[in-house]
């Protein structure tokens, strides 16, 4: 069956208002220059998407959501063509947040949540699954306690499904823990019942298992101390043996994404020329044969297989690597879904347009968009008219005619290196240098991006320039540039981004006075970084969930499995490399801190504890330097809640308002 018929134009079934500035025009005969539109309001910045998540059911007739209204996050179903919201489960985001949403049939959802507890003195996060019926009707806690569970509680990860079974819809393999195990089995568990039947038994250090197109676990993935191995087993469960072996930031890494229909055939993600690249292997061949099917010169590849429902043939990679490098659709190489995405592209232009799945029939689909300065919106597409229909925005209150959106620049770093980095402005101001936020992202291998960000659009509707670096360890530039960043916290890494602010200063965009550094977790541990390292070059600092001690930090990531081996070569080893350690470490070094600092961390934070803001807050006061410290009770890594991020966005905008003079608005 073809993928979709020849459209002509794309049309949108929309008003004017969904794709254009909302602003209205000033009349022709009114020639006085309109007054400055007051800012718009905190509120407007700090809230989560008012939608998310967004899921199509397998006809195409419903959609499910998250929606978020003020501190509650509410799971809701609609029909397609109503207008009647379905309420189907609630949380007020105080212990319990969403994680994903998923039909699992035309009736039935499945819903995975996260909460913050304890086991054995040691902070975790834990998942169940829940089933319910799209009607709020039926709700299943999937994964009950049996007497072959651990003994010191539940399964801590129990939405880890390994395949969706749609032909079958009343199924889904899990991979869970039973007994005393550490490592998964996979069962086939009934999402009506939540009756489970153990498909395969676990395996020596396997965490992660695949299945192949026809529902069979084929692969599994073997870690230990971050080495790893790539299992795989012929069709029929026999002969498992070893693909390949690496350790996880080697070049010589295969990672397996998932088999095309012929069940011989096995998609990967490895090293071409120095940049992550999409491969088919042979497995039947005794050398592996692989096969080229996506590369880029300049970005590493990664996402995840798309899959036709009606084919089963592997169509194309959802990506976001290429997008915005004037590639034409090239991670679809199913010529047809290239053609769909093209015509999106082109009725939606200057955005990343992604198209998020389809009906069974292939028919309808659903169509996330978002871009520089473009807040998100879904969009539901019918292939045989070629209409696409607006379903929501994502940030209603944020109107495109008054952000800012970001200018893609190089800066070169003292060594030579070159980063990417990603300037935003106040509207309207090109010509004067500005007050400066410096903007570090997290990870520390994560990346920025000139998508729609609500954090820089705040900073610079309140008058201020904001610069985001991709500093060396960021991840999509390579391999020699990702592991470039390995044990270097606090070295080229922080002097990536002091070099950033010098080319500001130089370019006329950043008043050299005043200039403050902002950041969340490894960013968080940046900003406090920087105005120990460079104290002169910034006026003042904010860090959220931000990193102090990096030997503290060693020590919790220790305390979980896998988490030895990673920190150890991401950050360093807490005794091999100990003064060096010590000497980037923050709390250690706030008698050197000559400006103020703002600290904010949650409570139930358990990718960076508490501890490490209170410690960075004990050291301050203790060599008396001026700052501020909030703790928001029950509050997580990622500003889940609401009102913590309202009370972190509002304290952050007086702060910088009052050390870089720039007043509130």
């Amino acid at each position: 069956m073809s993928l979709i018929r020849r459209q002509a134009l794309l049309r949108v079934a929309l008003s004017a208002s969904a794709l254009l500035a909302r602003s209205a025009p000033a009349t022709a005969q009114d020639n006085t220059p309109p007054a400055p539109a007051p800012a718009l309001p905190v509120a407007a910045f700090a809230r989560l998407p008012m939608i998310s998540d967004m899921t199509l059911s397998p006809d195409g007739r419903r959609i499910a959501a998250l929606l978020n209204e003020d501190d509650t996050t509410v799971l809701v179903t609609r029909v397609v063509d109503g207008t009647v919201l379905s309420t189907v489960l609630r949380t007020d985001n105080q212990r319990f947040h969403f994680s994903w949403v998923q039909w699992v049939n035309n009736e039935r959802l499945l819903a995975s949540v996260r909460f913050a507890d304890r086991r054995d003195f040691v902070g975790t996060v834990e998942t169940r699954l829940l089933s319910v019926r799209a009607d709020g009707s039926g709700l299943l806690n999937l994964v009950e306690t049996s007497p072959l569970d651990r003994r010191d509680g539940p399964q801590q990860f129990q939405d880890r499904v390994v395949d969706w079974l749609p032909e079958d819809g009343q199924h889904v393999l899990l991979q869970l823990t039973e007994g005393n195990s550490l490592v998964p089995s996979v069962f086939k568990v009934n999402v009506e019942t939540g009756r489970r039947q153990r498909v395969l038994a676990p395996m020596r250090h396997v965490r992660t298992w695949l299945t192949d197109a026809n529902h069979r676990v084929r692969i599994g993935v073997r870690s230990q101390e971050g080495e790893y191995e790539i299992l795989a087993c012929d069709p029929d469960g026999t002969n498992w043996r070893t693909l390949w072996a690496f350790q996880g930031l080697d070049r010589t890494a295969q990672w397996p994404l998932g088999f095309g229909k012929n069940p011989q055939e096995l998609f990967v993600r490895a090293d071409h020329e120095g940049r992550n690249a999409v491969f088919s292997v042979d497995l039947a061949s005794a050398d592996l044969a692989r096969t080229l099917r996506l590369a880029h010169p300049r970005f590493d590849l990664d996402g995840a297989l798309i899959r036709s429902p009606v084919s089963g043939e592997v169509v194309g990679l959802r990506t976001s690597a290429l997008e915005g490098t004037g590639e034409t659709r090239a991670e679809l190489w199913e010529p047809q879904l290239r053609a769909l995405a093209r015509s999106v592209d082109q009725g939606l232009p200057g955005r990343r347009n992604r198209l998020l799945g389809f009906s069974r029939d292939e028919k309808i689909y659903l169509l996330h968009s978002s871009g520089n300065g473009i807040p998100g919106q879904y969009y539901l597409g019918h292939r045989d008219t070629g209409e696409v229909a607006l379903l929501a925005d994502q940030y209603p209150q944020l109107d495109p005619g008054r952000l800012s959106g970001k200018q893609v620049v190089q800066i070169r770093a003292r060594d030579g290196l070159d980063l990417m980095a990603f300037l935003s402005r106040p509207r309207g101001i090109t010509d004067q240098p500005l007050p400066l936020v410096l903007l570090p992202h997290g990870g520390p291998q994560g990346r920025d991006n000139a998508d729609f960000d609500s954090w820089t659009e705040f900073l610079a509707s309140r008058g201020y320039a904001v610069l985001q670096v991709n500093f060396r360890g960021s991840s999509g530039y390579g391999h020699d540039f990702k592991t470039a960043g390995l044990r270097r916290w606090g070295l080229e890494m922080q002097d990536d981004l002091s070099d950033a602010v010098q080319w500001a200063v130089k370019e006329g965009v950043a008043d050299p006075a005043r200039v403050g550094i902002v950041g969340a977790s490894y960013g968080g541990y940046a900003a406090l970084m920087g105005v120990v390292k460079t104290p002169g070059l910034f006026r003042c600092a904010v860090s959220f969930a931000g990193v102090s001690d990096l030997i503290d930090l060693i020590q919790h990531k220790s305390d979980y499995v896998g988490g030895a081996a990673a920190a150890q070569a991401g950050i360093g080893r807490a005794w091999g490399d100990r003064e060096q350690l010590r000497a980037t470490s923050p709390a250690l070094h706030a008698e050197r801190i000559e400006v103020p600092v703002l600290l904010v961390h949650g409570t139930a934070d358990r990718s960076v504890p508490v501890d490490q803001s209170r410690d960075m807050a004990r050291a301050l006061r203790r060599a008396g330097k001026p700052h501020r410290y909030i703790e928001q009770e029950d509050g997580d890594h990622h500003l889940s809640r609401y009102s913590h991020r309202l009370e972190f966005f509002l304290a952050m905008e007086g702060f910088l308002a009052q050390h870089l003079a720039v007043a509130p608005r």
